[in-house]
């Protein structure tokens, strides 16, 4: 599950054209010392295919929560119907952009 960037990241010299999508690739959550590690990857979604880009400079590919925004975090509800795997996902995406650690966008 991507999630779709409403604008595009410019990857500059490091690669042809944009990264239309960002991935959490990775997250590990550690109830006991209270904190969520996020791993992310840029790229684009071809012909139903992940395909990775090479990080952009600008945005983040590791981010932690912890304190306040964790307990923020997993104690939130999720939505009417939803299961489990995609309240976290929409959870974890939502949060990235709101800390503007990703770029605005939504769930695909």
């Amino acid at each position: 599950m991507p999630w779709q960037l409403t604008t595009p990241i410019n990857v500059g010299d490091l690669d042809t054209g944009s990264y239309a999508q960002v991935k959490i690739s990775r997250f590990a959550h550690d109830s006991v010392r209270k904190i969520i590690a996020i791993d992310l990857e840029y790229g684009n979604t071809v012909d139903g295919q992940w395909r990775p880009g090479y990080p952009p400079r600008t945005k983040p590919t590791s981010v932690f929560v912890q304190g306040d925004d964790y307990l923020a975090l997993v104690l939130s509800e999720p939505e009417a119907g939803e299961k489990t795997y995609e309240a976290v996902q929409r959870g974890l995406y939502s949060y990235l952009a709101e800390k503007d650690q990703i770029g605005p966008g939504q769930v695909v």
